[in-house]
């Protein structure tokens, strides 16, 4: 399964699809932690227009299956950011694969610690690659637990 994967840099033609991936994934993944309301509102940040301009604004990688978009992570500045993969994809290692590639890239800029707002529903996940709680944080959008992880 994995031979075939390909992760390249996102660019302005990937908006629909990257929205799309976003916006199902979070629809799917997130429903039994937060509420209608919630998904709704976290939906709205990754209509098209939000997500192109993240990709003009910071590095955006995407996986593919094929020619499948299966998965992405972002990095701005030193926080790892928007790290979603395909529901039927997950639990097989693309998400852990995505992170350690955008570490490898943060280490390349000289980031030596990493900082993520994680959902209530990948907490778990970032704490087995490393991450560690630091704070609770209230959103209109629902909670989300600040993380930290250095990069040595």
């Amino acid at each position: 399964m994995m031979q075939s994967l390909k992760i390249r840099q996102a660019t302005l033609a990937d908006v629909v699809p990257l929205s799309g991936l976003i916006q199902h994934t979070i629809r799917v993944s997130n429903s039994e932690d937060y509420d209608q309301k919630s998904i709704d509102m976290l939906c709205a940040i990754f209509e098209p227009e939000p997500v192109a301009e993240r990709i003009e604004n910071e590095l955006i990688l995407l996986c593919f299956m094929g020619s499948e978009l299966v998965g992405t992570v972002g990095l701005r500045d030193d926080f790892l950011r928007s790290m979603f993969v395909e529901p039927t994809f997950q639990r097989r290692g693309l998400g852990k694969m995505l992170v350690a590639r955008i570490e490898e890239e943060a280490r390349q800029k000289a980031i030596s610690e990493m900082m993520l707002h994680s959902s209530m529903t990948a907490r778990v996940f970032y704490e087995a690659l490393g991450y560690e709680f630091v704070e609770l944080q209230s959103y209109p959008e629902g909670p989300f637990v600040l993380m930290k992880k250095p990069l040595r």
